[in-house]
């Protein structure tokens, strides 16, 4: 009986052992993380990965960037809302055939 508490005392241990080793593993090996637009300016010496108050956009040309990202936004949302109203036409119209 005493044998058996001790096999469970040691299995105890054990694992709770593996758990603080596994931990520390971790923090140990715990790698610096980067953008991957960073990593790519330290490889190529390329200076996209910085961003500079020279490098920004001007007010006017933010907004022509903005009216552009709204201009593709409202094609791309016509485009689905016309292919979803024919595919429930389409729907309709089997469900209509079948019923009558």
């Amino acid at each position: 009986m005493l044998q058996i508490l001790f096999s469970y005392i040691y299995i105890y241990n054990m694992s709770f052992g593996s758990a603080i080793a596994a931990i520390v593993s971790q923090r140990n090996n715990r790698r610096k993380r980067t953008s991957q637009l960073d990593r790519y300016a330290q490889k190529t010496g390329s200076k996209l990965g910085k961003l500079s108050d020279q490098d920004k956009l001007t007010a006017t040309e933010l907004n022509r960037l903005g009216q552009r990202i709204k201009a593709e936004n409202n094609k791309k949302r016509q485009r689905v809302i016309a292919l979803t109203a024919v595919i429930m036409i389409i729907v309709t119209s089997i469900f209509w055939y079948f019923m009558f």
